[in-house]
C-alpha cells in the first residue's frame, strides 16, 4: 500500500514554481523569445514563489478576483523534499526527495513568462497543494505520469511529465546552488500546455497518475471571503 502523509503539507511555508517547464508551453510561446529584452531562450530553469497566502488545501474554494480577465489552472507535479540540501549534483539530487504531491499554479493571464507577475499569481488562494504526499519509492518514474486538468468533469488539459524541459535533479541542482532546500520544502515543476481558462462554479481538479487527485471550486471574490 502506498504511504501517504496528509498534516506535513501544513507546515508548507512556500512553494518553488518553474515557469516554461514543459516541450509543448515552451513551444506556445517561443515567438516571445526573440523579442526585446530577451534575445533568446531561457539558459536556466525560470524560477518564481508562490508564498504563504496563495496556499490553500484540497476542496479549499479559489477565488475569481474582481475584473480579472480571466483565472488559468496550472497542474503541476510537485517535489517534495525530505532532507537539507546545499549544493548539491544532479547525479545525486533524488537523494533529497522525499515524496510527490500535486499543485495547482492559478494564475492571471501572464504577459511575461519569464518574469512571472506577483500582481498574476499571488492572490489569497492561488495555490491549492496536496491532498498527499506519496513517498518516491512508491514512484517507479516521476518522469513517466500523465497529468490531466478537469473542469466540472471533463477533460481539459492533458500532459506528460517526459515533457520536461529541465528533469528534476537537474531542479534540484539548480536551486540548491544558491538556496538551501530544508525538509517539506516544495517545488513544483511546470504545467504543461494549453492552459485552461476557469470560471466562477466551475470545479476543477487535477489527477496525476499514481499520485491522486486535488480538487478546488472556484468561487467570486466576494464568496471567497465572506467564507
Amino acid at each position: 500500500m502506498t504511504k501517504t502523509y496528509q498534516n506535513d503539507l501544513a507546515n508548507v511555508r512556500e512553494v518553488i514554481c518553474v515557469a516554461l517547464n514543459f516541450i509543448g508551453h515552451v513551444e506556445e510561446v517561443e515567438d516571445q523569445f526573440d523579442e526585446a529584452p530577451y534575445k533568446e531562450s531561457p539558459k536556466t530553469p525560470v524560477l518564481f514563489i508562490k508564498p504563504l497566502n496563495t496556499l490553500a488545501r484540497d476542496g479549499a474554494k479559489v477565488q475569481y478576483p474582481d475584473n480579472a480577465p480571466a483565472l488559468q489552472a496550472g497542474p503541476s507535479l510537485a517535489v517534495v523534499i525530505g532532507k537539507q540540501a546545499c549544493k548539491v549534483g544532479e547525479s545525486e539530487a533524488m537523494d533529497y526527495v522525499r515524496g510527490y504531491t500535486i499543485f495547482n499554479d492559478f494564475s492571471l493571464p501572464e504577459k511575461s513568462y519569464f518574469r512571472p507577475a506577483i500582481t498574476s499569481k499571488c492572490y489569497d488562494g492561488f495555490g491549492p497543494l496536496g491532498p498527499l504526499i506519496v513517498d518516491k519509492e512508491n514512484i517507479e518514474d516521476p518522469h513517466d505520469l500523465d497529468i490531466k486538468t478537469y473542469i466540472n468533469g471533463e477533460v481539459r488539459q492533458q500532459g506528460h511529465t517526459d515533457e520536461l524541459v529541465w528533469s528534476i535533479p537537474a531542479l534540484i541542482e539548480f536551486a540548491s546552488s544558491f538556496k538551501t532546500l530544508y525538509p517539506g520544502e516544495v517545488i513544483a515543476t511546470g504545467f504543461p500546455s494549453g492552459r485552461v481558462d476557469v470560471s466562477i462554479g466551475d470545479e476543477v481538479c487535477v489527477e496525476i497518475q499514481d499520485v491522486g487527485s486535488l480538487s478546488n471550486s472556484i468561487v467570486s471574490e466576494q464568496e471567497y471571503y465572506a467564507s
